[in-house]
């Protein structure tokens, strides 16, 4: 049991050198909050994913070129044409299938030009299945319905001014889409993210009318109810290879349900996040020496007392205790303010990016969070001062009476 005489000791002998008692308490607050705003926004950015993967549910498989992914081109050799999109689409398990089209080009408005992506597709007979990937829900206007192959839908930045279009636009405004003209239909609420903010909708005949595709970029699936998304892509990879006279092994494409999509970007995404906090992680390295090198000079420094202390009958254990209390309390209070510092830049950085058109990007402060990063500074604490106060611990009174 700690005696509340050790206890009364520590923090008093905290306080009294508190000018290195406050760089120590500093070395802990950086490390720690390092930390607890990276996790923050790791986890957020983690719960965004996975709040998006319910939303669009389970159903949905990707047809896609094996070279397609994060960091990639739009453009590939792979050749995705209607021929597929009705093979898959005829295919024993699947609901529907269609074909999307991707080309970043330019949009002008009053003779302001931006380059954007434009996506087309089959809106009208596939509406439901487009707007869950995409996640769109209409803010003003009305849909594509097809009957005008000129028409789109915009996302919801152009409906704010900014640097390139001061001048927000309204539905049936006309814009320039790579030179040809484009009646603004509606518009989508924000998802979240300044591209896809940005982003122009078309239907598959518009989109074909101004950049003459030459195949789709990918292929989106819905599986019929009671089929298992993960064997119904197996299926469908073996039917779509010998369709393409492909063998097995050389296959050009690759097909995934979408929860297998997102729990690749999980992957990357804690990949990334384990990084950043190992490199933050150095900072508290560097706290634990600052704390062991205090607790080392507050030893010497108070050799003469330990000496005193052991004369009147403390115990090794005492000593021991002692001097682990205050290293532990100083890394804690470091760490308490760190927290408290940590909410705080948080929810500023939060409103921050938000405000820049990030939405998706919005710490968590799960009281886990607080608790670990409190329990993991008073470690950090206590194993930093463990070899001075068992040093302190093995002096021997006399020799500690007699030191200058």
């Amino acid at each position: 049991m700690i005696n509340k005489q050790l206890i009364k000791t520590s923090i008093i002998n905290v306080i009294k050198r508190r000018a290195r008692s406050l760089l120590t308490i500093l070395s802990v607050l950086i490390g720690v909050n390092s930390i607890f705003v990276l996790i923050s926004f790791g986890q957020g950015l983690v719960g965004y994913v996975d709040d998006l993967s319910q939303e669009m549910g389970n159903d949905k498989l990707i047809v896609q070129s094996k070279g397609f992914g994060i960091g990639t081109s739009i453009e590939n050799n792979v050749m995705f044409r209607d021929k597929d999109v009705n093979f898959l689409e005829d295919s024993f398990g699947v609901d529907e299938a269609v074909g999307l089209y991707f080309q970043a080009a330019p949009i002008e408005i009053e003779e302001k030009r931006k380059y954007v992506f434009i996506a087309g597709s089959n809106i009208k007979e596939n509406k439901k299945i487009i707007e869950e990937i995409y996640n769109l829900e209409l803010f003003t206007g009305s849909d594509l319905d097809g009957s005008e192959k000129d028409d789109a839908v915009l996302g919801y930045n152009y409906l704010l001014d900014d640097d390139t279009f001061p001048n927000p636009l309204e539905v049936r405004d006309k814009v320039l889409i790579n030179g040809v003209e484009v009646k603004v239909k509606g518009f989508y609420e924000a998802v979240g993210n300044p591209a896809d903010d940005y982003n122009v909708y078309m239907t598959k005949e518009g989109f074909e009318d101004i950049f003459n595709p030459k195949s789709y970029q990918m292929i989106l699936v819905r599986s019929s109810e009671g089929f298992d998304p993960s064997k119904l892509a197996e299926k469908l990879t073996e039917g779509l290879r010998e369709d393409r006279g492909q063998s097995r092994g050389n296959e050009d494409f690759h097909i995934q349900t979408f929860e297998q999509a997102i729990a690749s970007f999980s992957t990357i995404l804690v990949t990334i996040n384990v990084v950043l906090i190992l490199i933050a992680f150095i900072s508290l390295i560097v706290a634990g020496v600052n704390i062991a090198n205090t607790m080392y000079a507050s030893v010497l420094e108070r050799t003469k007392d330990i000496g005193v202390m052991k004369a009147i009958g403390a115990r090794n254990s005492n000593i021991l205790l002692m001097f682990a209390l205050e290293s532990g309390l100083l890394s804690l209070i470091g760490g308490i303010f760190a927290v408290i510092l940590g909410t705080i830049i948080s929810i500023f950085a939060g409103t921050l990016v938000e405000s820049a058109g990030f939405g998706f990007l919005q710490p968590a402060l799960p009281i886990g969070l607080y608790a670990g990063c409190l329990f993991f500074s008073l470690f950090i604490g206590i194993v930093s001062g463990i070899m001075p106060a068992y040093r302190a611990s093995k002096m021997k009174p006399v020799d500690a009476l007699r030191y200058e």
